[in-house]
């Protein structure tokens, strides 16, 4: 070898020609796709430890509560559809008619989560959480968290998280 040149160990690069080195401007990556943001995870909403079962409570304006052991449905005279095991039968008057016959369900998802869907309902529904409403997408599972209010037409559930 020649002094000042490095040898190659040719078992390392491929033989033949070398293509030429171009510089390639940086381009930024693309932005992550938009999600409708939700009130981040505070210390009174605390992770769920593992292996643990959440306790969610629900109390509507009428004054029922109860602690949610399966799917609930909500509206003026709910009514499952075929197949549907229902946990809680919720009746709610509504002055207005602005709560539809069967308006929304909540259940507790596969992690212990409690969710609500609005089934497609004429007033629709609404979470109010710290003071911010969003209103639900029927057919579109959204999951609670512990101080959430949810509004169905003129009538609401509270939710809380025990134990």
């Amino acid at each position: 070898p020649q002094p000042g040149r490095r040898r190659r160990d040719p078992s390392a690069a491929p033989q033949g020609p070398t293509p030429p080195t171009v510089a390639t401007p940086a381009v930024p990556p693309a932005p992550a796709p938009q999600q409708r943001p939700v009130a981040p995870p505070t210390s009174r909403h605390a992770v769920q430890p593992p292996g643990r079962s959440a306790t969610w409570r629900v109390t509507f304006d009428s004054g029922e509560s109860f602690v949610v052991t399966g799917l609930g449905l909500v509206g003026r005279r709910p009514e499952p559809r075929g197949g549907e095991e229902v946990a809680h039968l919720v009746p709610l008057s509504s002055s207005d008619m602005s709560v539809s016959k069967t308006h929304a369900q909540f259940h507790l998802s596969a992690d212990g989560a409690l969710v609500v869907m609005d089934r497609g309902s004429t007033n629709g529904s609404f979470i109010n959480r710290g003071g911010v409403a969003r209103e639900l997408s029927p057919g579109r599972a959204a999951t609670l968290v512990d101080g959430d209010v949810v509004r169905f037409g003129d009538r609401e559930m509270r939710v809380a998280r025990e134990g």
